[in-house]
């Protein structure tokens, strides 16, 4: 029994075994298992058993700070997001901040990417190297992308960082380890081992919900070796009896989930499991059935905490979640496909360097004045090409104008859009995300208004360059950020310009980047409204009815339907997922993907796959049951 009379959990009197004996220790389980549950009652016991003793928490999202910190209140706890809990370890050794940052900067092959600016072995005397949300290496500024790298590097080389750490925290747990960056790990599992002082380290997790890239997704190296200790926790706690039996179906690490034992877990009712619903809907031919399938189910689908719809691809929720010009920006310009016309012939034909000094429109010139069929076929746009350019003259005789070197490099990609490696609202501008610079500046602005607006003023603060010190100044923020709210059918560049004049959100190092090297994208981006970048970040904060499946990791909703569409999308194939077939790696990320999307829901979980292969129906209905597929 713990602190409060409560029983403890089977896994966690093993975990605590292990934490008697000094063993790392990892706390796997699927989905709805209960893992959080089963941490909080880690962090009581070692607390109440260990008196003099601290626990470091990561986790996140400030979310998930928030919960952990609302079940228990410890002035020996400290629960932080990964960046806050590294920069905490090494902020205040400033002489070896500025060593380590300048090496990283300075190397042949840079860890940090110095980007335009000047590195010299002088340029951090008399700076403080501070973390903020934004980048100014010059200034000694870092941010979320900088953090991890810069905190590997230091542990690496400096041992007595080590000791001073498991001095000041000799538990240290990780939630959600799976989304941990490799150089976390190697931190806490390589690193600080070689510590002289005595410690743990806990990992809670499943890597079976790894889907984002550049993560660890695994630690079973560690595992196997002996450095770590596993326990599976295998009880469902949140998913009815035929959710979680399909879930079982899918993984294939052993882990099988039962009933949890709890009456009162979420999934059970009178002491016995809900059996919930589980149905999968295909249709064949070019006609989409989806509205259909939408009407037949009844959802109220504006329930938005309730009811979710997960698609693969953004392309169409774009129109309906009220961001559509900036998909088309980044997924429909004609400009950029035709530009990608001309490189690919450059790149069969000649090389870039031969055409670098000039414009893009110098460029097809001199392709069109070659004379030979293949020459005049590139130059040559399609028909859809000619329409677009008809529409947007402005923008192809922009592109012309552009210095064919810069113009070539400028990636434009949905990815950098709506990119889906783990975002929450304390993350948006961090954590290796491939969402382009510009995006990630407007988030920061419609941050500090959600937080202003959600009077969280201690965050707000920490957020912006804005000083506070007398009731005048503050009068002055509160009419600044009810400002940006009015400038919502404006262009976004005068969102910007105001946050940047009244120091909401400066431009930063990574901002003026962009201006220079991606001017034509920039120049696009700047004519948007300003309401199209606050409908994205409403959609990808969760807070309307569609989601994609990479977004709705944690959460759980009574009705999910979930949109087998790839979209073009080569990294997933599900067709692939169902016939067990193609490469691995494509088949792997997709079956954690499905996992993930299916083990949101707590009642009924609907599938639709449009044009599924014969194989895949048959799959379909040794997963779902005979009588559970059904054709539209």
């Amino acid at each position: 029994m713990d602190q409060e009379g409560l029983k403890l959990e089977p896994e966690v009197v093993k975990v605590l075994g292990h934490v008697a004996a000094g063993n790392n220790f990892l706390l796997s389980g699927g989905a709805g298992s209960g893992k959080t549950y089963s941490l909080v009652q880690v962090i009581s016991e070692i607390l109440r058993k260990n008196r003099s003793a601290a626990v470091a928490c990561i986790t996140y999202t400030n979310a998930a700070v928030h919960e952990i910190e609302s079940r228990i209140a410890s002035e020996r706890l400290w629960v932080s997001t990964i960046h806050d809990f590294l920069w905490s370890a090494i902020g205040s050794f400033q002489r070896e901040l500025r060593s380590i940052l300048f090496d990283l900067l300075s190397a042949d092959a840079p860890k940090i990417k110095p980007g335009s600016t000047k590195i010299v072995p002088e340029m951090f005397d008399g700076k403080e190297i501070n973390y903020k949300e934004y980048r100014l290496l010059g200034e000694g500024v870092i941010s979320h992308d900088e953090v991890i790298v810069l905190a590997a590097a230091m542990f690496e080389r400096y041992p007595k960082l080590r000791n001073i750490l498991r001095d000041r925290f000799p538990y240290i747990l990780v939630d959600e380890y799976q989304d941990t960056a490799p150089d976390v790990v190697k931190v806490l599992l390589d690193f600080l081992p070689l510590s002289s002082r005595q410690g743990v380290t806990g990992f809670f997790g499943d890597a079976m919900q790894s889907i984002y890239e550049k993560t660890v997704g695994s630690i079973s190296d560690y595992v196997v070796a002996g450095r770590v200790a596993e326990v599976k926790k295998e009880q469902n706690r949140r998913n009815p009896r035929l959710v979680f039996e399909l879930a079982n179906r899918l993984r294939t690490d052993g882990i099988v989930q039962r009933a949890s034992e709890d009456a009162n877990a979420p999934n059970m009712s009178g002491g016995t499991v809900k059996d919930g619903t589980v149905s999968f809907f295909y249709s064949n031919g070019d006609d989409d059935k989806l509205d259909q399938l939408r009407q037949r189910l009844r959802w109220d689908f504006s329930d938005v905490a309730e009811t979710k719809e997960l698609n693969l691809t953004h392309n169409l929720i774009a129109p309906q979640a009220g961001f559509a010009k900036l998909m088309e920006i980044y997924d429909g310009d004609r400009v950029i496909a035709y530009r990608e016309r001309i490189k690919e012939f450059i790149r069969d034909h000649s090389s870039y360097e031969q055409f670098d000094g000039l414009t893009f429109g110098e460029v097809v010139e001199a392709i069109k004045r070659l004379g030979t069929p293949e020459a005049t076929l590139a130059a040559r746009p399609t028909p859809t090409m000619k329409d677009f350019f008809a529409a947007h003259p402005e923008l192809i005789a922009e592109a012309n104008m552009q210095p064919f070197q810069a113009f070539r490099r400028m990636r434009v990609d949905k990815d950098e859009l709506v990119d889906d490696k783990k975002q929450t609202e304390a993350e948006l501008s961090g954590k290796g995300s491939q969402r382009c610079k510009f995006i990630k500046h407007v988030f920061k602005i419609q941050k500090i208004v959600h937080l202003y607006e959600q009077r969280r003023y201690n965050e707000f603060l920490r957020e912006t360059e804005v000083s506070i010190t007398n009731a005048g100044q503050k009068l002055t923020l509160r009419r600044h950020v009810e400002y940006v709210g009015k400038l919502a059918d404006r262009p976004v560049g005068e969102v910007i310009d105001f946050a940047h004049e009244n120091r909401l959100v400066v431009k930063d190092d990574t901002f003026h980047e962009f201006q220079e090297r991606k001017s034509y994208l920039y120049q696009r981006l700047m004519k948007v409204d300003y309401s199209e970048f606050r409908n994205i970040y409403e959609y990808i904060e969760g807070r309307t009815g569609y989601s994609t499946q990479h977004k709705i990791k944690g959460r759980e909703f009574n009705n999910v339907l979930v949109v087998l569409d790839a979209g073009g999308w080569t990294l997933y194939n599900f067709n692939s997922l169902f016939e067990g077939t193609g490469k691995d790696t494509v088949r792997q990320r997709t079956e954690k993907l499905f996992y993930v999307c299916c083990t949101r829901s707590k009642n009924s979980l609907v599938v639709y796959f449009r044009n599924p292969s014969v194989t895949s129906i048959a799959k379909a209905k040794e997963w779902f049951g005979v009588d559970n597929v059904v054709q539209l």
